[in-house]
């Protein structure tokens, strides 16, 4: 350790592994090359089958050996057991960070009343294929609409101090990860608990996360399943229209009733139960609606991907709109079993 950065506080990575080998490497080769040098990194291995464990020792981090496999949010209290740090580093094993990564969750923590800070993806994104940009662009675009001050959590790249996240007892265990919310809930609580969260967006990574198409279907509705969930058991469902909820934007909450009218019209349009206007009318309130993230797409990967994406956006809002009736249903059920 260099002795001109012993007085800096100590920063503990917390990654939580299971069979991640394929990007571990160089998720812990990229963290090795940090400018900041006052920082452990605790892996915690949730029963990976693969050369997890054996990658993380090559890098001399500190490996823990989940007891019951239970899921991310597990591993990741598991892992804050083990830590030494004053502030914790959440990371993903397909996360790369930057030289600039740590230093700026340190920077930004010291700051008055700062408990959490939370990184965002960077436009970048070594996977070409149309559904893994569109997905990693519209996080990226997700956050850049969000306040500086936010009330949801993201597990793949965020810095909380030690104290605050002791205080309300780290993550969720019982919620899981396919779930899309399982991160998002501890920053609910933080809310609650009057603590402070801030968006970042000097701090970038690159998130290695390849999709494909059926990936992306499986994902998209889990997740708005999950923040579904989250959104009735908080109270928020009915503001998410004019407010959104968590990263979700509002024109993307109402593109989620718009998408399924367009495809009804379009269909009608087609068989002949109405005039072909109504379906070209239904499809310009669509992309009027999404119009600037669309601008986006175009600016940073250019007109053609711009075009070639939009299939996904509406495949999106569809599939989020049935995974957010599930979502509220699950949750009504829950309720009334309590």
């Amino acid at each position: 350790m260099n002795p001109a950065t012993e007085h800096r506080p100590l920063v503990s990575v917390i990654i939580p592994v299971k069979n991640g080998a394929a990007t571990l490497e160089a998720c812990l080769h990229a963290l090795r090359r940090s400018y900041y040098g006052n920082f452990e990194v605790v892996v915690a291995n949730d029963h990976s089958t693969d050369q997890s464990v054996e990658i993380a020792r090559r890098h001399d981090c500190t490996i823990v050996e989940i007891e019951k496999e239970c899921g991310a949010n597990s591993a990741r209290n598991y892992g804050a057991r083990f830590a030494r740090g004053e502030i914790l580093v959440f990371l993903d094993a397909d996360i790369i960070v930057t030289r600039e990564t740590l230093l700026g969750i340190v920077e930004t923590l010291a700051g008055d009343g700062v408990d959490a800070v939370v990184g965002i993806y960077t436009a970048k994104h070594r996977h070409e294929s149309l559904v893994s940009q569109y997905k990693n662009l519209w996080i990226r675009y997700s956050y850049i609409k969000s306040s500086p001050a936010i009330d949801w959590l993201f597990g793949s790249i965020s810095g909380i101090r030690r104290d605050a996240f002791e205080r309300l007892g780290g993550f969720n265990a019982d919620l899981l990860a396919r779930d899309g919310h399982d991160d998002v809930e501890l920053g609910k609580r933080f809310a609650r608990a009057h603590l402070s969260i801030a968006l970042d967006m000097d701090i970038e990574v690159e998130h290695l996360k390849r999709y494909t198409f059926t990936s992306f279907l499986v994902n998209e509705f889990h997740r708005s399943s999950g923040f579904s969930e989250l959104a009735v058991r908080y109270g928020e469902a009915a503001r998410a229209f004019r407010k959104g909820f968590v990263n979700v934007y509002p024109a993307f909450v109402v593109s989620t009733v718009v998408a399924p009218a367009v495809l009804l019209a379009t269909i009608a349009a087609v068989v002949g139960l109405l005039p072909t206007w109504v379906a070209f009318a239904a499809v310009g309130v669509y992309l009027a609606v999404n119009i600037r993230f669309l601008n986006y797409l175009e600016q940073v990967r250019g007109l053609f991907a711009m075009v070639a994406m939009i299939p996904f956006l509406f495949i999106d809002h569809l599939v989020c709109l049935f995974g957010s009736v599930v979502g509220v249903l699950n949750s009504f059920g829950k309720h009334s079993n309590e």
